[in-house]
């Protein structure tokens, strides 16, 4: 469970990550792609998830600092952590319903 204090304290990182990924334009382009499709919302979350495993690279320091706030470290400790831990972290953050449910109520 997210509290809602760390769900508070990693919403600008959450912004910044779908801000430098424009997840807005992934978005457009997969319903454009599925139109008319009936979506499964298993793919499109792991489909999602896999797009911005793609583009680590633009969000690792936004990465760092949602997991550790998630796993209440320093992001100087998640960097020393095992990849898979973090990767966990990660993914366990934006399985949360309700914490999905408040960043995207968030940022809309």
């Amino acid at each position: 469970m997210i509290t809602t204090e760390k769900a508070f304290d990693m919403l600008p990182a959450v912004v910044d990550l779908y801000d430098k990924l424009d997840i807005d334009a992934y978005r457009k382009k997969v319903t454009e792609e599925n139109k008319g499709k009936k979506l499964d919302q298993t793919s499109l979350g792991i489909n999602l998830f896999k797009f911005v495993l793609k583009n680590s690279a633009k969000i690792k320091d936004e990465v760092f600092e949602i997991v550790a706030i998630f796993e209440s470290k320093t992001v100087e400790e998640i960097k020393a952590q095992s990849f898979m831990t973090t990767m966990n972290s990660f993914r366990e953050i934006f399985a949360d319903k309700e914490a999905v449910s408040f960043f995207r109520q968030a940022m809309h």
